[in-house]
């Protein structure tokens, strides 16, 4: 692989600088907002997400907004909260479109989603059903922690959340080798795995994604590689398999910095990568979005509608710390739970900061999301926002396609399987100066990178924050090979 070439074009990321692309423009680019503003334009149906921010334990790679081991009551205040912020939601909605909230799809994030108990679940559906419409077709995703299945009333957990609807259900593995969970701080070994994938056999349950993540402490080709054939030898047939991103904020971060020699290094990363596509393309898989593989045509009606059909189908975000992109409006909501309790019992909107986009910008943020997936096409675009991205980028896709990291053909544009090695690193080519400026001169007041939730929530490779504090890349300086 052509490293140095892929740096001196601005694309390759040494694992420490790595991050993709979350959102567009960065939350260091936001500024205060109001509702209003935020659900002008929305779409006639969307995609609801709503965060769940609540755990058992730690994960030392999560960079999400959760609380550890909240008590009953805690969460039952949170589950009424978010109810009210349902409705606010729907409301809101309404203002714009006859109908309110329909979804194509629906999302439990978190934090842990099955961290609830079981009335909390049926009484949270109960109200989301009766003000989000739904279709037959639509896909509603929940997330699970296989640790959780060692809690008493897991299976009438399992059965609240069936009973609501879901009919796509993702957990976390990250691993399969038990020293590398133990130092991830998961909270579950492999025996947690297996009872869990036993449990939604015996309720049918058959449309499973797992996330997977490669670049972990103690992780190396050979477990990597037992990992994938262990789950294969499962049954298996969706997985989400993402790089191990750093945050400042995060406990990885920390080890990292004392211990880079227990962690891959770059070389490794590339080699899990490719790892990964060989064994799950020569049993059947494809790749659809970039890190998302799977045996069905279609890997999740969620993940394709954020990467191909966003403007037509708006993301909406509720609960704390979620964000959303509506009417060409990227924004987040308040990142801190006590905050956002107080605010939306009060009747008070939880968004925090947003900003609508123009539409070079809105073009720009769809191609950044579009190579992510099927591809760009720039013919099309252009009847959206009335501007030619082949001539706006007319250099940069140049020099992409001269060093065989997209290929070209008509309008149109996609990764090669080369370039869907760096997708982040070619995504930040399309940010404009304009943002780029703004997010640099944020930086420049930002005193503590982990507690500022400007940079702590920034899910966004956009002006990292490289140095402050000492912290160094130990490859970052290394000659590529």
């Amino acid at each position: 692989m052509p490293l140095a070439r892929m740096r001196e074009l601005g694309v390759y990321r040494t694992p420490l600088e790595y991050y993709l692309v979350g959102t567009y423009p960065p939350l260091k680019y936001l500024h205060d907002i109001e509702a209003d503003e935020v659900f002008r334009g929305v779409t006639a149906s969307q995609n609801v997400y709503l965060h769940i921010p609540f755990c058992e334990q730690y994960c030392t790679f999560c960079h999400f907004h959760k609380e550890i081991n909240s008590d009953e009551a805690r969460v039952g205040k949170y589950v009424e909260t978010l109810k009210r912020d349902i409705t606010m939601a729907r409301e809101s909605v309404a203002a714009q479109v006859s109908g309110g909230l329909h979804a194509s799809s629906v999302y439990f994030g978190g934090g842990t989603p099955s961290y609830l108990r079981p009335h909390q679940l049926a009484d949270l559906m109960k109200h989301l059903w009766g003000n989000v419409g739904t279709s037959p077709d639509t896909e509603i995703t929940f997330e699970l922690h296989p640790g959780v299945v060692r809690q008493p009333d897991y299976a009438e957990r399992l059965d609240a959340i069936a009973e609501g609807g879901v009919n796509r259900w993702v957990f976390g593995i990250q691993s399969m080798d038990e020293d590398v969970l133990r130092k991830l701080n998961r909270g579950h070994g492999k025996a947690e795995v297996h009872r869990l994938l036993e449990m939604l056999g015996e309720r049918g349950i058959d449309n499973l994604n797992v996330d997977l993540i490669f670049g972990l402490p103690r992780q190396n080709l050979r477990n990597w590689y037992d990992t994938i054939v262990e789950l294969l030898g499962l049954g298996l047939t969706k997985f989400n398999i993402f790089p191990l991103m750093f945050k400042r904020s995060d406990p990885i971060t920390r080890q990292y910095i004392r211990e880079p020699e227990i962690f891959p290094d770059e070389f490794d990363r590339l080699k899990m990568h490719y790892m990964a596509e060989y064994l799950l393309k020569s049993v059947g898989f494809s790749r659809g979005p970039i890190f998302y593989y799977s045996k069905d045509p279609v890997h999740s009606r969620q993940q394709q509608n954020k990467f191909d059909a966003i403007e037509e189908d708006n993301l909406v975000g509720i609960g704390v710390s979620s964000f959303g992109y509506v009417g060409g409006t990227q924004y987040y909501n308040i990142c801190d739970t006590s905050q956002y309790l107080k605010d939306v019992d009060a009747g008070l909107s939880p968004v925090w900061r947003g900003h609508t986009l123009v539409p070079e910008e809105r073009l720009r943020r769809s191609a950044m999301f579009g190579i992510r997936s099927g591809g760009v096409d720039f013919a099309q675009l252009e009847r959206t926002f009335g501007i030619d991205g082949s001539k706006l980028f007319a250099a940069e896709l140049g020099r992409l396609e001269e060093n065989g990291l997209i290929e070209v053909s008509g309008s149109r544009f996609s990764l090669t399987d080369l370039g869907s090695t760096v997708a982040d690193g070619i995504g930040y080519l399309f940010a404009s100066d304009e943002v780029m400026a703004k997010v640099a001169e944020v930086n420049e007041l930002i005193l503590s990178p982990s507690a500022d939730p400007l940079d702590r929530y920034d899910y966004s490779p956009i002006g990292r924050i490289d140095a402050p504090g000492g912290i160094v890349d130990h490859y970052r300086d290394k000659a590529p090979r």
